[in-house]
C-alpha cells in the first residue's frame, strides 16, 4: 500500500504550489489532505478524491499504483485518428522486434543462472514495452476492422 500513499505524495508535489495548491483544488486545507494521506485521525482519501487528485494533477500516478499494487501495469490509451493498415502492420513489426529483443535479453540475463536486479528490470522494461505495443495493435485493429457498434 506504499505504493498508492506514495502516489497521492506524488500528485501533490507534481503540481505548481505543491500541496497548498492541491488541497486548494479539492476544497480542502492542506492539514486536511494532509490527515487524509498519511491517514490521521481515523481519515483516508478514498477512490473518488485520488481520482480528482490525478486529473488535477494531469498524472497518472493513482492508476500506476493501482495496476502495481494488483500485479499489473497501467497502460494509457492514446487518442488517434482512425489509422490506415499500415500503420497497424508498422505496429505489429515493432511488436515482433520487441519481442525479439525480449528473446535475446532473456538468454543473455539467465546464462549465468540468476537475474540480478538490474537485470530483472531490463526484462520489466521489455515486458511492459511489449504490453503497450500488443494494447496499440488491438487498439488500431478495433478501430479499422470493427463494426461501429462493437467498437464501444
Amino acid at each position: 500500500m506504499d505504493r498508492i500513499r506514495n502516489s497521492y505524495q506524488a500528485m501533490c508535489r507534481s503540481m505548481a504550489g505543491g500541496w497548498t495548491t492541491m488541497a486548494a483544488s479539492l476544497g480542502l486545507s492542506k492539514d486536511a489532505l494532509e490527515n487524509r494521506v498519511y491517514e490521521r485521525k481515523g481519515q483516508s482519501v478514498d477512490v473518488h478524491l485520488a481520482l480528482q487528485m490525478q486529473a488535477n494533477s494531469g498524472t497518472q500516478l493513482f492508476a500506476e499504483a493501482i495496476a502495481a499494487e494488483s500485479g499489473g501495469v497501467f497502460i494509457e490509451v492514446p487518442e488517434f485518428e482512425i489509422p490506415g493498415d499500415e500503420e497497424i502492420q508498422a505496429v505489429y513489426m515493432d511488436l515482433v522486434e520487441e519481442v525479439g529483443r525480449l528473446a535475446r535479453e532473456w538468454r543473455d540475463v539467465t546464462a549465468d543462472g540468476e537475474v540480478d536486479a538490474r537485470e530483472r528490470a531490463r526484462l520489466e522494461e521489455i515486458r511492459e514495452a511489449i504490453c503497450t505495443k500488443v494494447t496499440r495493435v488491438n487498439q488500431l485493429t478495433f478501430a479499422v476492422f470493427c463494426r461501429p457498434e462493437v467498437k464501444a
